[in-house]
């Protein structure tokens, strides 16, 4: 007979032994992206595992541009190293590999940031910014006319972030 517990459990170490070996916090969709995708667990169970993580204080969430991060805290670091024996050593693997194949991707998710705020009646300011190891390396504020224009600018900037930084760098060093 399967021990449900015991699965509840393993899963929540499973997301606490990924935040501690990835070393930066991961957005929601990273952690779900990931859980999911392994076959971990449901994304029902994974949204009350976290909940629960964090209520426990094993877990902090922060927000930045409407996106939550969440980061392993030396309590659940403590508790990671009292139990990590119950999670498996091939889902272990699994996990180092994975972080090691895209721990560029993780990065450079959490180093581009865009967000739009209400300005004026019917005016949106669009903030754009690229870090580097918590050095920025641009930042622009824009002041459009729709909150339609804001979203797509920042959509925009998130998805093109890179190429959009050399491009301004190009146009401004001629």
């Amino acid at each position: 007979m399967i021990n449900i517990h015991e699965d509840f459990t393993v899963n929540k170490l499973i997301i606490l032994y990924l935040l501690s070996q990835v070393k930066m916090p991961l957005s929601l969709s990273q952690v779900t992206e990931i859980m999911l995708d392994k076959g971990y667990t449901n994304y029902f169970s994974l949204q009350q595992y976290l909940n629960e993580l964090e209520k426990s204080n094993l877990l902090m969430t922060s927000k930045q541009n409407n996106t939550s991060y969440f980061e392993i805290t030396d309590k659940g670091l403590q508790t990671l190293e009292f139990f990590s024996s119950r999670i498996p050593d091939f889902t272990k693997k699994d996990l180092d590999l994975l972080i090691q194949n895209n721990w560029r991707k993780f990065r450079s998710e959490l180093d581009i940031h865009a967000e739009y705020l209400p300005h004026k009646d019917n005016e949106y300011m669009v903030h754009c910014k690229v870090t580097e190891n918590k050095s920025t390396l641009m930042e622009l504020s824009i002041n459009v006319g729709s909150k339609k224009q804001a979203i797509e600018l920042c959509n925009k900037w998130q998805n093109n972030a890179s190429d959009l930084y050399s491009q301004i760098l190009e146009l401004l060093s001629q």
